[in-house]
């Protein structure tokens, strides 16, 4: 063999080691990156990774110390050791989910379902007192799952929506926004306006219905409240008094309170006796109220 067929010999064959050594390493290598730990850079929203932080061969998503400091996560300032504190951590316990994610249960970690834990971000912060419950970075007005359980706003089965353990209907800031339910335009905060709402306060009790007391969860019963629904306008203007779809004119129990109008005493709730007396329209009042005479209207 000539000598500079001998090189292009030599230099062929060693160039197909090295290939044939690459497409080992991939082979060997590749895989155990992908398949093995599974560590994301980035949480996501949904899909969960098998991520062990603190390498005790417990996952995350079910270790009581995830960064194994010694501190229970539903005590850690930090749950998952990253140097974020939870407040502002967008993954609390480092389990690849992003709080709030819809198959995200347990924020903190701390093996309490969101649904029923006081601190679901596990920030040191009460829920009743914390401006994001969820440490999912979008406030709780703002939040279509201020608890981050799963379950949206002013849905049937939702009955504490910012988890602070105080039922809906009895919570006098049933969305945790800061704002007193009677003076929130979105009591619930389900992103429809307390005026087109069919279920003001989220207790699950339709606007008018005869098991709803307090339409606007604002603490005042809606024979008493001067704007029953909570809508911004005084029941002496309002043309839809308890928010249930049906115009005063042809809704047989105008202020919501359970009793028709042809029983109730004052079934405006303007304030004034109705005397028992008109018929017309089925309604069961004959007085002229206006807003200026109104004793309940500012």
């Amino acid at each position: 063999m000539l000598p500079s067929t001998s090189r292009r010999y030599r230099a062929k064959s060693t160039r197909g080691r090295w290939l044939r050594a690459g497409v080992v390493s991939l082979l060997v290598f590749v895989p155990a990156t992908v398949m093995g730990t599974g560590h994301s850079i980035t949480a996501s929203a949904d899909r969960p990774t098998r991520i062990d932080t603190d390498h005790d061969g417990i996952p995350n998503q079910v270790d009581p110390d995830v960064d194994g400091d010694g501190i229970p996560n539903g005590q850690d300032t930090d749950v998952d050791g990253d140097g974020i504190p939870n407040g502002q951590d967008p993954d609390v316990d480092g389990d690849g989910l992003l709080n709030g994610a819809k198959r995200e249960k347990d924020v903190d970690g701390d093996g309490i379902p969101d649904g029923s834990d006081p601190d679901v971000d596990g920030d040191g912060i009460p829920n009743g007192q914390d401006p994001d419950v969820d440490a999912d970075g979008i406030p709780n007005g703002q939040d279509t799952d201020v608890d981050g359980d799963g379950k949206s706003n002013g849905a049937m089965s939702e009955k504490d929506i910012d988890g602070d353990g105080i039922p809906d209907g009895q919570d006098p800031d049933v969305d945790g926004d800061g704002i007193p339910n009677g003076q929130d335009t979105d009591v619930d905060a389900d992103g429809t306006s307390n005026s087109t709402d069919g279920d003001v306060d989220g207790d699950g009790l339709s606007n008018g219905s005869k098991a709803e007391t307090d339409i606007d969860g604002d603490g005042t019963p809606d024979n008493l409240d001067s704007d029953a629904d909570g809508d911004g306008t005084p029941n002496a203007t309002d043309t839809d008094i308890d928010g249930d779809g049906i115009p005063n004119a042809n809704d047989t129990d105008e202020d919501g309170d359970g009793v028709s109008n042809s029983k109730d005493s004052d079934s405006n709730d303007d304030g004034i006796d109705d005397h028992g007396g008109g018929t017309g329209g089925g309604h069961g009042h004959d007085d002229t109220t206006t807003s200026s005479s109104n004793p309940l209207v500012p």
